[in-house]
């Protein structure tokens, strides 16, 4: 014979019994936060272009505007010189000859050579004279400043179009009527 447990032993082991099953189903639904990396902590380049620090110089969203592998090509994007004294930043493309530029302390400065924001501080735009690879691919760029050495980044090449690039649509600009050649509705 099976011995049985009293009544009121029976009465509150269900209730202990749904509340350990609560528990443990709890426990093994919240273990998936536990074995993935929160999302916020993974570092990514948000744009189209390449980020990366050399020394004193965080380089945002560089990248090269090219319309085919030979063709010439220009670097855009944004260098920040976090010193308070001038930095020189020397870029070697792949292939190519070296340009350097002076970005003053404290400054962000647009590799495109336009003015950034506020600011009205420009450097000279830096030209790619062969860009060795295809748009849609990457080219090897080296950049070097005296506190941080060289460093050799894999840059985005962008197709010579809009957004980044200067090609206009070949189509005419729509130009609105006038308001005088507007009739009036008939009464």
């Amino acid at each position: 014979m099976t011995p049985r447990l009293p009544r009121t032993a029976a009465k509150l082991a269900r209730p202990a019994m749904g509340a350990l099953t609560l528990v443990g189903t709890a426990s093994v639904l919240s273990g998936c936060m536990y074995l993935s990396p929160a999302q916020t902590t993974v570092s990514y380049d948000a744009a189209d272009g390449t980020s990366a620090t050399i020394g004193s110089v965080q380089l945002q969203d560089v990248a090269i505007v090219s319309s085919a592998k030979g063709a010439s090509g220009s670097m855009i994007g944004m260098a920040t010189n976090n010193s308070t004294s001038a930095v020189q930043l020397t870029v070697t493309p792949s292939g190519g000859s070296a340009e350097t530029v002076t970005i003053p302390g404290s400054t962000a400065v647009r590799l495109d050579g336009q003015t950034s924001g506020d600011s009205t501080q420009t450097v000279s735009p830096v030209e790619v004279a062969n860009v060795t690879a295809i748009p849609g691919s990457f080219m090897a760029v080296t950049f070097q400043t005296a506190d941080g050495g060289q460093n050799t980044v894999q840059v985005p090449v962008l197709l010579d179009q809009p957004p980044y690039g200067s090609a206009s649509p070949s189509h005419p600009t729509y130009t609105p009527p006038s308001t005088s050649a507007v009739s009036e509705p008939p009464a």
